[in-house]
């Protein structure tokens, strides 16, 4: 297949148009994250009691209708023992924030709607971007009922929990993470698309280098499925001293709770240790792929650059989040937290995909 073939295939997709609509996605997913932090952060997640996908939409548009809403909320078990002294002008503050959130939702639905409906009509989709984008969209149904699986965890008044399930803001955050990914890597695919290249070995007959890389990648996730846990428990306001941990390397109370896995979900202490090890751990394991890059005698300077962005991401987070827990997480600093988590994950995704670049 000669390269001019190449050129006139890749335009019968209208590649030009599937890579904005990707990017478009990509920033209101990485949006969308942002805010799902700040909602959580605000703890603003259980404001609206019920779920109703058309009707949802519509805010209380009279004194009455937020009269209705915050005495719904007022059952709540957040409410009774955290926000009992909540006004109805405090009330609308934490509404807005988890009604946007759902808007957001919805908007990001619709644009995949609209642009995935033009290409099928006007492109000639080639059959693996095709599979991919549909995966898109059920992905992001799945994300929607899964988030309201979350916030019924936090509505259950039997559960006496004063927050969504961590484990379910856990979930919720890593395929929020996955659909990103899978975005990212779909602009790389459209944006280096050639029938030479097939793009269903990306993950065979991978190189050392490319090995240590996917790992890293798994290690992230880990990483940020703990952060999560932290978040879900408010563990970050608690042991506010660094590199200790109440004047021990190890909390005393890190095995209070019975059964003991509980304490992998459910204690402060245990959750925020988790996080801090883990994250030491990818410290390391970043500094020691970096030093590998150095000592390649005929370096890629692209790669190099990929490997020189990588660290400088690691080093930035674990500032981050070294400030974050001497500081009590205050909101700006969560929210910092959690983007570098992501822009670490698809620098990350972006050096894996030019190695197999560099392979190809």
């Amino acid at each position: 297949m000669n390269q001019n073939t190449n050129i006139i295939y890749k335009s019968e997709y209208n590649a030009k148009i599937v890579h904005f609509w990707l990017l478009g996605l990509l920033f209101l997913l990485l949006l969308m994250i942002l805010i799902g932090g700040l909602t959580r952060l605000t703890d603003s997640g259980l404001s609206i009691t019920n779920w109703e996908p058309i009707i949802g939409a519509i805010p209380p548009l009279s004194n009455t209708d937020w009269v209705l809403a915050f005495d719904q909320y007022k059952l709540t078990n957040e409410f009774k023992v955290q926000n009992f002294n909540m006004d109805l002008m405090e009330f609308k503050v934490i509404y807005w924030w988890e009604w946007g959130h759902r808007q957001f939702g919805r908007l990001i639905g619709l644009f995949w709607f609209i642009g995935f409906i033009y290409l099928l009509t006007f492109s000639k989709l080639p059959k693996l971007l095709k599979i991919s984008f549909l995966t898109l969209g059920c992905l992001g149904l799945l994300q929607a009922l899964i988030g309201w699986w979350m916030v019924k965890s936090g509505l259950d008044k039997e559960a006496g929990l004063l927050d969504v399930a961590s484990y379910r803001l856990a979930i919720h955050l890593n395929l929020a993470l996955v659909i990103t990914s899978l975005i990212f890597l779909l602009i790389k695919v459209n944006n280096n698309w050639t029938e030479n290249i097939n793009f269903t070995t990306i993950l065979k007959n991978f190189s050392k280098e490319e090995f240590f890389i996917t790992i890293f990648i798994f290690s992230i996730f880990i990483q940020i499925t703990l952060g999560a846990l932290v978040s879900g428990i408010d563990a970050g306001k608690s042991y506010n001293e660094w590199p200790l941990m109440d004047d021990n390397f190890l909390p005393e109370d890190i095995f209070y709770l019975d059964p003991k896995y509980l304490n992998f979900f459910e204690n402060p202490a245990t959750v925020q240790f988790n996080h801090r090890m883990m994250g030491y751990f990818l410290f390391v394991f970043g500094i020691l792929i970096w030093i590998l890059d150095r000592f390649k005698k005929t370096p890629n300077i692209i790669i190099r650059q990929n490997y020189n962005l990588l660290l400088l991401l690691i080093i930035f987070q674990v500032v981050i989040g070294i400030l974050a827990v001497v500081n009590a997480v205050p909101i700006y600093l969560g929210v910092l937290h959690q983007l570098f988590a992501v822009l670490l994950l698809l620098g990350t995704l972006n050096l894996r995909f030019n190695l197999f670049l560099v392979r190809n």
